[in-house]
Order: C-alpha cells, then sequence, then structure tokens
C-alpha cells in the first residue's frame, strides 16, 4: 500500500493488524508506518510513533526509522527540530557507536535540503563535518552521498570520494564499493562538462573521451572484484555502437552474456541488428549460442534476426534447431514462419534428416554434425528428443511439435 502512495490504507492496515489482531510489530513494520505518514504530510504523528518505539518496544529505533524521519522534516521545512533531535542524540548520525558503520544517508538528506534552498556553504560545511568524523561507511550509503554531490555539480567533491572508496575496497576483507557505485561514476561520464546543460540522451555518446573515461573506470572496477551489473553493460554497448565501435561493443556484449546476465529481447534484438550491420553476422552466433545456455532463453524474434542473417547452411541449422529444442513457443514460431511461405513440409525434412545423420554416428551431408535437438517421426507424432528425456505433443497439420 505503501509503495502505491495509498498511505491511509497502510496506515489502516498495520492498525487492523498490529492493533485489532494483536499481532506483534517489529521495527520494518514501524518503520513502514512512519513513512506512510511521513510522506502523507503527516510528521508529526510519525514523531509519536518514533517516541511509542523508544518508550514500549523491545529494540530501539533502526538507522531507516530515522532515514524516514530525517526526510519528513526536511519535506517540512522543520529543520530547527531536526537539528534538535541530531543534537540531543536522536538521529541515525548519533548512533555511530552503536552501529558497526555510520550511517551518513542522513547527512546526505540535510546536503540536499541546503542545495535546494541555495545554500550551498552550509551542505558543504555539512558533508566536511560528515568526513571530519571518519566513520565507516557501507557503499550503499556513500552511494547516496556521490549522487547529492553529482547533482548538485560537486564533480571535484564526488571524484575525491569515489577514489576513497576505491582505496578502502580490499575484498573479501572490505567491500567498500558495488555495482551501483559504477552506474553513478560511468553515468556521469556521458554528461557534459560542468556549468554546462545536458543535451539529450542520444547526443551525449557522441564524446569518444568520456567512452574512454567509462571504459577506463570498467577496467579498474573490475580489477576490484566487481562485476558490472545489466544497466552497466547496457550503457557502454550503447555508447559504442553509436561512436561505430562496433568491436568493443561486441566484446561487451559478449562479456555481458559470459557473466550470465539476462539480455532481453529489447536490447538483445537491437544490439544484433547493428552488429549485423556492420559485418559482423559470424561473432553473432557463439553469443546467442551461449545466450540459449541459460534460462530464460532467448526470444524468437532474437533467433530470426541471426538466422536470416546466416549464410553458412551448417549453422543456420544448428540455430535453428537449437531454437526449437528450448520449448513449444519457439517451435510454433519456427513453423509458423515455415508455413506462412509454403516451406514447412521442407524445414520438417531438413531437421528429421540431420537428426537421421546424428542417430547413426554420421554427420550432416551439408556441413558438421554439431547436437543441438533431435527430431524423430514416431507414427502420428513427432517427438523432440534432448539427451535421454523427451516429450511429445499431438499432430497438427503436417508436423506436430
Amino acid at each position: 500500500m505503501y509503495r502505491t502512495k495509498r498511505y491511509s490504507d497502510a496506515i489502516a492496515l498495520f492498525t487492523y493488524f498490529f492493533k485489532q489482531c494483536n499481532i506483534v510489530p517489529n521495527v520494518v513494520s514501524y518503520n513502514f508506518l512512519i513513512v506512510s505518514y511521513c510522506e502523507s504530510g503527516e510528521v508529526d504523528k510519525g514523531l509519536e510513533v518514533y517516541q511509542h518505539i523508544k518508550e514500549n518496544a523491545p529494540f530501539s529505533p533502526s538507522a531507516v526509522t530515522f532515514r524516514h524521519l530525517t526526510k519528513g522534516l526536511v519535506d517540512a521545512g522543520r529543520i530547527d527540530l531536526l537539528w534538535k533531535m541530531v543534537g540531543d542524540g536522536h538521529g541515525a548520525d548519533s548512533h555511530g557507536s552503536r552501529c558497526m558503520v555510520y550511517d551518513g544517508i542522513v547527512n546526505a538528506t540535510f546536503m540536499e535540503w541546503f542545495f535546494s534552498q541555495g545554500r550551498v556553504r552550509e551542505a558543504m560545511e555539512s558533508y566536511k563535518s560528515l568526513l571530519d568524523k571518519e566513520f565507516k561507511m557501507v557503499p550503499a550509503t556513500c552511494n547516496v552521498l556521490l549522487e547529492v554531490l553529482l547533482k548538485w555539480g560537486r564533480k571535484v567533491e564526488a571524484e575525491a570520494l569515489f577514489d576513497s572508496m576505491l582505496d578502502r575496497h580490499t575484498p573479501p576483507v572490505v567491500q567498500a564499493v558495488n555495482s551501483d557505485t559504477f552506474n553513478l561514476m560511468v553515468n556521469e561520464c556521458f554528461k557534459e562538462e560542468e556549468g554546462r546543460e545536458l543535451e539529450a540522451y542520444s547526443s551525449v555518446f557522441k564524446k569518444a573521451d568520456m567512452v574512454d573515461d567509462a571504459e577506463k573506470m570498467y577496467v579498474e572496477l573490475c580489477g576490484k572484484s566487481l562485476s558490472p551489473d545489466v544497466n552497466t553493460y547496457r550503457t557502454l554497448i550503447d555508447a559504442y555502437l553509436k561512436l561505430g565501435r562496433i568491436d568493443e561493443a561486441m566484446d561487451k556484449y559478449t562479456k555481458m552474456v559470459e557473466a550470465g546476465l539476462r539480455v532481453i529481447p529489447t536490447y538483445a534484438n537491437k544490439w544484433f541488428s547493428e552488429l549485423i550491420e556492420n559485418g559482423k553476422i559470424v561473432e553473432c552466433v557463439p553469443i546467442l549460442t551461449k545466450m540459449g545456455e541459460k534460462d530464460p532463453k532467448p526470444d524468437a524474434t532474437t533467433y530470426d534476426i541471426v538466422i536470416r542473417a546466416v549464410s553458412n547452411y551448417d549453422t543456420s541449422l544448428s540455430l535453428l534447431q537449437q531454437m526449437v529444442s528450448y520449448g513449444p513457443v519457439l517451435k510454433e514460431h519456427v513453423l509458423d514462419v515455415f508455413d506462412k511461405v509454403g516451406r514447412r513440409d521442407d524445414i520438417d525434412r531438413l531437421l528429421n534428416a540431420r537428426w537421421s545423420a546424428q542417430r547413426h554416428g554420421g554427420a550432416n551431408p551439408n556441413g558438421s554434425g554439431s547436437h543441438y535437438g533431435n527430431w524423430q517421426r514416431n507414427g502420428g507424432d513427432q517427438q523432440v528428443v534432448n539427451g535421454e528425456q523427451g516429450y511429445e505433443q499431438p499432430q497438427t497439420g503436417s508436423v506436430a511439435l
């Protein structure tokens, strides 16, 4: 209810579960109640819940509790009360001695408010006071600080924070950066120079030097035992393709697939199409084959793009057999495509001839006998056999899958 901004319903559910039904709430439940009050403009009621936790609950308010209250008070313009709470030891920042890591997210909230009010000096003084305390901060906390600094044009300070995070990152002992850190800094590489307005997204990637900076970060962070995520690879691949650096785009695409990351059909189709247009047809085949080894399987339209581009008979047939071996939906797509052009019997005959050659230990007369799936005619049914297991479906038309 809270996530859909139905705050009154979220509050009513809390009352039902934890008051009427006598279920004992935990700190997470209380935090949802507090944030619902804060985001619905009833921060005073959120403060009452906070006071109730302190006086009655068998646990203390968490860092998340203070984050919600901090944001609620900032949004309500009640900065004086917030400063008083922190000064009295009622904020997440004051719990450093009780936590293994210091929660600087509250500080970032103060900075955000100061920046939004045009009080840059106070924002940076708040940030400096945080650094002076030399608390240990987890990546999630530092990332929020990075985001605020970058948002308000404090690129020098953001880069200094980023460098300090890298210096502290000594896995597996200390995890000081994560993939979100990487995404923040890579995306920053594609923005216009500081002090200028950002142009449209499509023009940002024309700056080759920015892409080179992003590549350096990619290499450096991979060397820190980090694993870039889907968004990171997508950003780099799109950037390289826009710059016409096809080999580098293909290299990142390959590494993304080898890392076991899912490529949704929208991007897979776009990237394969652009690689094919740039003469990388043969290189697309192993990438698609590797994608097929993971779940979920590539979309039928993705196979269709690559198969249509491949001119080698054996390679095309191998991809086709790989495609139809992955399930009824892909099989029906293949048969439907050939049926529309009156070639359903032809594809049926080709696939069965391929299976027959493999069954008797021979290679396909038109090429090698790479095994992606076996087809067998069995009376009125056609069976797809993968290894020792197979399944049958009723025949429809000239062939059934």
